[in-house]
């Protein structure tokens, strides 16, 4: 009996010395030419490195101060400090520092700090700091910045997504910034032409303006900030079919639960579709008081600073005889001028 003790005793000590010792696998520097031809051989992934330099790809357990790699740094467990690669970073579970890649950073876990990725930044928990990629940034939840060409995505957000052209998220506590689309269940100042916030404000608006310019128009976005699109007809000009576009942004002023004032940047294009094709732009401010006339339904009414450019004298019959400023050079017309314009919005 004693001797069955002693030696399950033995096996134990051997067991627990055996994991302690790979625990303490470290390396002050580790030199790798591509896993596993390196200092740490084929047990460079049981390793925690003070530092790596890696020609091709590096492979450790921890990082504790830097990794640099050619091609990819791939470390199982946490960083710290400052990676930087050719094609990748992937780290398992946590990191912190900054963290560079010509194509894509992965963190199994958190991040806190700085992610710049050519391509894309994936996080699947939480990430603090900044990302910043050529295409794609995602994780879980964020608190900071996500800066990103093409699309972010996150579930909860405190501060702000910026993307070229989608921002998704569920709650957001800050600004949504899209080239064109901002998703979320809820965000108070997503600023893009089209905004799909479930606890926002969506619409369908008829407008008029001092150009007669007569446009139906999308208007999407949360408490304070929207976005608007649309599509028109001019009923004044002298050609055909002149087609009508508008796209910008706006800010609602609450005053009360029944009135708030508009303030809509925009730009209004009106093309022909005739053999001598045409086009004239119209950039305005609008400041526009707004009343909710039913659950469902809100009028608009105000006053515009307008600037108006056309290549050519087609348009100049649409502008008013009274203009702040004008000039016609080579067939080319600019005007400024004071216009109006009013509006029918169903909210929905």
């Amino acid at each position: 009996m004693k001797r069955l003790l002693v030696c399950l005793a033995l096996c134990l000590i051997a067991v627990i010395t055996s994991n302690a010792q790979q625990e303490e696998l470290f390396s002050p520097f580790q030199f790798t030419f591509t896993y596993p031809v390196g200092t740490n051989g084929a047990n460079a992934k049981e390793y925690t490195n003070g530092a790596s330099l890696n020609l091709l790809v590096g492979v450790s357990k921890n990082e504790e101060n830097f990794t640099i790699a050619s091609i990819s740094n791939v470390i199982s467990q946490n960083a710290k400090g400052f990676q930087l690669a050719g094609i990748s970073n992937h780290i398992g579970n946590y990191g912190k520092g900054i963290a560079i890649a010509g194509g894509v950073n992965t963190v199994g876990g958190s991040y806190k700090g700085i992610q710049v990725g050519g391509l894309a930044n994936i996080v699947k928990v939480d990430f603090k700091g900044l990302q910043l990629s050529g295409a794609v940034n995602t994780a879980k939840n964020v608190k900071g910045l996500q800066l990103s060409g093409l699309f972010n995505m996150a579930n909860n957000v405190y501060g702000l997504q910026f993307s070229g052209l989608i921002n998704i998220a569920k709650d957001v506590k800050g600004v949504q910034f899209a080239g064109l689309i901002n998703i979320a269940d809820q965000c108070e100042y997503p600023i893009g032409l089209i905004n799909i916030i479930k606890k926002g404000e969506k619409g369908i608006a008829i407008s008029y303006d001092l150009l007669s310019n007569a446009v139906i128009s999308f208007r999407s976005g949360g408490k304070y900030t929207y976005g608007i699109l649309g599509l028109g007809l001019n009923t004044k000009t002298n050609q055909d079919n002149n087609f009508v576009a508008e796209g910008g942004y706006g800010v609602h002023i609450p005053i009360t639960n029944y009135f708030r004032i508009d303030n809509e940047i925009k730009a209004t294009s009106i093309n022909t579709t005739t053999s001598d094709e045409s086009s004239a732009t119209n950039f305005s401010y609008l400041l526009a008081p707004s009343f909710t006339i039913a659950k469902h339904y809100n009028i608009f009414a105000g006053v515009s600073l307008n600037y108006f450019y056309s290549s050519s004298t087609d348009f100049d019959n649409i502008l008013p005889s009274d203009n702040l400023w004008n000039k016609i050079d080579n067939d080319n017309s600019q005007s400024l001028y004071i216009g109006y314009q009013v509006g029918l919005q169903y909210i929905f």
